[in-house]
């Protein structure tokens, strides 16, 4: 039993808030990663990569029918339709394979956060290239991603449960 002490007034919000910490620690780092098989769970959105609005969709459509030869209709068939914005929260799946159309979240050597892109190809070396759907083309470092870069797929996103990183992010001038 928790002493009356360590549950009442301010030292009772401080035990609870440290409690709550703790759980959300086990959590993310417990059963989280072992459940879905990545080191990186869940990721918040800081960028507009991967926005869709009315003009993205159309140069979107475009560009990969213009440089890859998709129709509408298959990317249409792909996971994640929509994107998302900027304090979303994507939860990602560590898989065996991925395939194009897959959201993906990889990291790169000079970028302190994921980078949270699209598959458009699959290279003859078994590589992946990679776009944000906003993006008007292909950046330099998604023309070769390679297999032990990933951290998984996005599955489902949830919505701007991602602020709160965001937020810390920038106080803290990340």
């Amino acid at each position: 039993m928790i002493p009356k002490k360590l549950t009442q007034g301010i030292i009772g919000n401080i035990f609870y808030s440290l409690l709550g910490v703790l759980i959300a620690v086990i959590f993310y780092y417990g059963i989280l990663r072992v459940a879905l098989a990545t080191d990186l769970p869940m990721v918040a959105v800081v960028s507009n990569s991967m926005k869709h609005d009315n003009s993205v969709d159309t140069d979107f459509y475009l560009w990969l029918e213009k440089n890859l030869g998709y129709n509408e209709t298959y990317v249409k068939s792909w996971p994640i339709t929509g994107g998302f914005v900027i304090g979303d929260m994507p939860v990602v799946r560590g898989m065996d394979k991925y395939k194009v159309g897959d959201v993906i979240v990889y990291s790169v050597p000079y970028s302190k956060a994921p980078i949270i892109h699209r598959i458009v190809k699959i290279n003859e070396d078994g590589s992946y290239q990679t776009k944000g759907d906003n993006n008007p083309g292909q950046l330099s470092y998604e023309f070769s991603v390679k297999d032990y870069q990933i951290h998984g797929k996005v599955v489902f996103v949830i919505p701007k449960l991602g602020y709160i990183k965001v937020a810390i992010n920038k106080l803290v001038g990340m």
